[in-house]
């Protein structure tokens, strides 16, 4: 029996507030002796709110109805949800309106625990965030890491910085600016061959990457928590059941509550990647096409209007934070772009050279001469550098 539950003053617990408690949840979907013996007791000395306690309770053991409903069954769910809502804002007695409540609050309540996100089409509609990145747009050309508070105000970093927002001020390497300097929305460039991280208002963690441009709120507002990502993250999306958070890119935009992944989304790059470490993701589909859902050590991956889902080694895929880079069959001009933003040098190749594959593993905390040259140990390629660049040559065997 979890000690705080002892505590919790359940007389003031609402319809809603049982279905956030894991307690409770276990207690009806596994009941124990122990859990029944603590629910009577408190049904019994009045300390528990029980209209509240029973419809909850009712609820819960109505789930297992949910189980058979499909995905479009539940989006005409919540579409019937919207139009009744409109309805009683017209006329209700309180009697109906009470009903009305609780039954909004159970189908939502469905989506919730069937999906790990609220299903909301007019996310994958126009926003705030995708227009601010459409009508800001700035060059990630610079050699420093930028940090756009607004137009009146840019941080030149000279060194890879922990960039994180609180309720009051955002830090930048443990100096403090007052939000007050602040536009509501924020931009982080991070240059080729430089990285950094970033903390967000509300506890979300990400590491970006080189040649990566990260748009973003200085405060979350409403039901929804969006960013708008051209470039790679590693993100830890700070859980949150009432406010999906969105990644939006130029081609795919991902959902979720809290959860770890990649998204690799460079909008110069044709294909575009999600890869799930834990929990669970949504790729909000475009074009009326449909919603793609992905489970820990999958990825998903877009290209040239193409979408694909298979199981890979996570570690390969986000070892970047670690300076590390794997590659299975992959070839040589997707490696070669991956470096030269990596180390923000440019490396030119001959094209008859770029479809040759290759299988290992690089440190790229080495600089980049042995990078390529222990390229050039497993390929017919030779590594000749000249004005400040480097030239893969096919060499025979």
């Amino acid at each position: 029996m979890p000690e705080e539950h002892l505590n919790r003053d359940y007389t003031q617990y609402t319809f809603d507030d049982f279905l956030q408690d894991d307690f409770f949840i276990s207690s009806i979907k596994n009941p124990t002796e122990e859990s029944l013996e603590f629910w009577c007791k408190l049904e019994e000395t009045c300390q528990v709110n029980v209209v509240e306690y029973n419809l909850a309770k009712e609820f819960l053991c109505s789930m297992e109805l949910e189980d058979s409903m499909s995905d479009t069954e539940e989006l005409e769910l919540w579409d019937r949800i919207v139009t009744s809502n409109q309805m009683i804002n017209k006329k209700r007695n309180k009697r109906r309106q009470l009903a009305f409540v609780v039954g909004i609050a159970a189908c939502i309540a469905i989506v919730v625990f069937s999906l790990p996100y609220i299903t909301d089409k007019s996310y994958t509609e126009s926003s705030d965030i995708l227009n601010y990145a459409a009508e800001n747009r700035v060059e990630n050309i610079q050699t420093e890491i930028q940090l756009i508070l607004s137009k009146e105000k840019t941080i030149q970093l000279t060194e890879e910085s922990d960039i994180a927002y609180d309720s009051t001020e955002i830090k930048v390497s443990e100096k403090g600016i007052s939000k007050n300097e602040s536009a509501a929305f924020n931009q982080l460039l991070v240059p080729r061959g430089r990285r950094s991280k970033l903390t967000l208002a509300d506890g979300t963690k990400m590491y970006v990457n080189s040649g990566t441009r990260v748009v973003y709120p200085i405060e979350f507002a409403g039901e929804k928590r969006e960013i708008y990502v051209d470039g790679e993250i590693f993100i830890e999306v700070h859980p949150d059941s009432k406010r999906p958070f969105i990644v939006r890119t130029s081609n795919i935009d991902v959902q979720v509550l809290g959860t770890k992944f990649n998204v690799m989304a460079y909008e110069s790059d044709k294909n575009k990647q999600v890869v799930l470490a834990s929990g669970s993701v949504k790729i909000l589909a475009r074009n009326n096409a449909k919603d793609t859902f992905l489970s820990p050590t999958q990825m998903y991956e877009y290209s040239n209007g193409k979408e694909h889902v298979e199981t890979v080694d996570v570690q390969r895929h986000t070892s970047w934070i670690k300076g590390l880079y794997y590659f299975d069959g992959e070839k040589l001009e997707v490696i070669i772009a991956r470096l030269s933003r990596y180390y923000g040098v440019e490396i030119n190749y001959e094209s008859e050279i770029a479809n040759l594959k290759c299988s290992g593993k690089l440190d790229m905390k080495d600089n980049l001469a042995d990078v390529l040259n222990g390229l050039a140990f497993t390929l017919p390629i030779k590594v000749e550098y000249n004005n400040e660049s480097y030239n893969l040559i096919k060499t025979s065997m």
